[in-house]
């Protein structure tokens, strides 16, 4: 930020040898000029001020410096050093300067370019730290992101206008006082960073009950490497949140207004026997309090059971709440669920909920349970057994009814042996465990479901519910989905939007679909048509199609093939069948095919 050319360097002066006259110092100096004199490796600086003093002095220059010479020593330093000198300033004691308060510039041969003294130099440094704080300032106020700097104890030293706006705190109000004393020191990322001394970047946050953002926060070094504070910029997400909060309870009321309160179970599609026999065992566990553990894969439909299983519930009028035991920090999981009691110094009492506390008298779904530190398991495990909790910071005991309904993609029991999960909590969840199918093992619900979704999006985007060709609904029975239900959400919602003429086609499908999608070609034969399915099928059942008379049991097996290559889909099984939709049902209906 330094710019040496913007200080004034007098390089009007006299320079004379050593082994010259004290007669011509005095002649340079009644010119009203400055001379430095270069003795030994050694600078002296002479000012017209001097003449008084050398008035009497005779003989030769070195002469007179052998006796007077401290009285007029100068330090030295290139052009180029003169930004770290700046900046050592404060801190130089006056003897550093020799006799006069002055720095010689010299150039590369050590020649005297000029010099300046100790007044110029303090004012640049004034200029200086000046010009720093105005770019300091303006760099707070041009960023669109709230902007937090504290020095090494906390210290509010910057606070910009977006900050002021986020939060609602005037900068008068902050700046000059910890941080502390407006959030809970506990929760606050750029301490954090004063003690860890790492970088965060994109770091989700929620500073306040009300407030969402993400956080980028850096440690701030000095030349030594020493943390001397910290600077944090803060994006407010907020209404991204609050918007994702409406989708989702558009979601919940689409589902609700479809099938009614009489039965939440109609809102899990069970058409096959494994789904069937997990919401066999959830509907009883509804008509329970005791804690649930459900286990399946990422994606598999966990919370959606975990929901349905409340509102079945005696608790259905009580909130429901969710908790990603993955996604928080460590740091900021115990708050989040055992909240916190503040003002024990201030003397004004203060506290948040945790979410145990606040879905009291209806149930926390905790995904990714195993994420839990192990002395959050204990806590927990002890909330379990006894309904009660003490939030952070507080002594008083508080009796909560909230039920537990915890998630896992992983093998509880297997992390219980390599003592990496508590015993004592993995056997308080399991009361009863549910295993939830992915969803490559019950294909049979997938037409059901793209239904859904379709609804779901073109009521979100305001566009027509589009139709499915064969060959995209092809492609998806024979997709072995790996991201489960919200790969299948995320793909709908992907085909919903680039859809057009209100078909959904293969070129709407992502790439890893339609590299795996089945290809569908008819062909005419005569007045019959036979569909050709090439790639990863029963190709030699699929030829008998082609046979001009097949037996009624050849009939019967090629139709249940096609409905289940359809997922369901009659008008998309005719086509594979080489039939008309009216000729399937007949035959549906005459073969007693349901």
């Amino acid at each position: 930020m330094f710019n040496h050319e913007q200080l004034e360097i007098i390089r009007d002066f006299g320079w004379l040898k050593g082994e010259e006259t004290t007669s011509a110092l005095l002649a340079v100096l009644r010119e009203g000029r400055a001379a430095v004199v270069v003795q030994q490796a050694s600078y002296y600086l002479f000012t017209p001020w001097d003449v008084g003093w050398l008035s009497q002095a005779s003989g030769s220059i070195e002469h007179f410096l052998a006796e007077h010479g401290e009285s007029f020593t100068a330090a030295a330093c290139g052009e180029q050093e003169l930004h770290a000198l700046m900046n050592e300033l404060s801190g130089m004691q006056p003897s550093a300067f020799g006799g006069r308060p002055a720095v010689i510039i010299v150039d590369e041969a050590g020649s005297p370019a000029g010099y300046c003294m100790l007044a110029q130099l303090i004012q640049a440094a004034w200029h200086l730290q000046l010009q720093a704080s105005a770019y300091f300032q303006t760099l707070l106020e041009t960023v669109s992101d709230a902007v937090t700097v504290v020095d090494r104890n906390g210290t509010v030293i910057g606070w910009n206008a977006i900050a002021e706006e986020m939060y609602g705190i005037r900068k008068p109000s902050i700046v000059g006082r910890t941080i502390g004393e407006h959030f809970d020191p506990e929760s606050l990322v750029v301490l954090k960073i004063l003690d860890k001394g790492r970088r965060m970047r994109n770091t989700y946050h929620r500073p306040r009950p009300d407030t969402h953002v993400l956080i980028n926060a850096s440690p701030i070094f000095d030349e030594h490497g020493e943390i001397i504070g910290g600077v944090a910029t803060e994006q407010d997400i907020t209404h991204l949140v609050k918007l994702n909060d409406e989708l989702t309870t558009v979601h919940s009321r689409l589902l609700t207004h479809k099938i009614g309160d009489s039965d939440p179970f109609a809102l899990i599609t069970s058409r096959g026997e494994s789904m069937g026999k997990v919401v066999k065992i959830a509907r009883k566990v509804a008509e329970t309090d005791s804690s649930v553990l459900l286990m399946g894969e990422t994606g598999a439909g966990k919370e959606q059971l975990a929901r349905v299983i409340h509102r079945a519930s005696s608790r259905a009028g009580g909130p429901f709440l969710s908790l990603n035991c993955g996604a928080i920090p460590a740091g900021l999981v115990e708050s989040e669920l055992f909240g916190f009691q503040g003002g024990a110094f201030s003397g004004k009492p203060s506290f948040e909920a945790g979410k145990l506390e606040a879905a009291d008298g209806g149930s926390l779904f905790l995904n990714e349970i195993e994420c839990l530190s192990m002395d959050i398991q204990d806590k927990l495990c002890q909330f379990i057994q006894r309904h009660a909790l003490a939030r952070i910071g507080g002594r008083e005991e508080l009796t909560v009814s909230t039920r537990i309904l915890a998630a896992t993609s992983q093998d509880l029991e297997r992390l219980v042996q390599e003592g990496k999960f508590r015993a004592d909590l993995f056997y308080a969840l399991n009361v009863v465990s549910i295993k939830v199918p992915p969803l490559r093992e019950r294909k049979e619900d997938l037409a059901n479901l793209v239904q859904l979704y379709l609804r779901v999006f073109s009521l979100q985007y305001q566009k027509p519910i589009p139709a499915i060709s064969p060959e995209v609904m092809l492609a998806f029975t024979n997709y072995e989905w790996p991201g489960n239900m919200t790969e299948l959400r995320a793909t709908i919602e992907r085909c919903v939007i680039l859809s057009e003429n209100d078909q959904i086609t293969l070129e709407h499908l992502p790439e890893a679909l339609q590299q795996k999608q089945t290809q569908l070609t008819l062909k005419a034969a005569g007045k019959a048509e036979a569909a050709h399915v090439s790639g990863p099928t029963n190709v030699e059942g699929m030829e008998k199609m082609l046979r001009p008379k097949i037996s009624v049991d050849e009939e019967i097996v090629l139709m249940k093939e096609a409905l289940e290559r359809s997922a369901g889909n009659k008008s998309n099984a005719a086509k594979l069948l080489g039939i008309s939709r009216g000729t399937l049902y007949k035959k549906i209906r005459e073969y007693n095919l349901v």
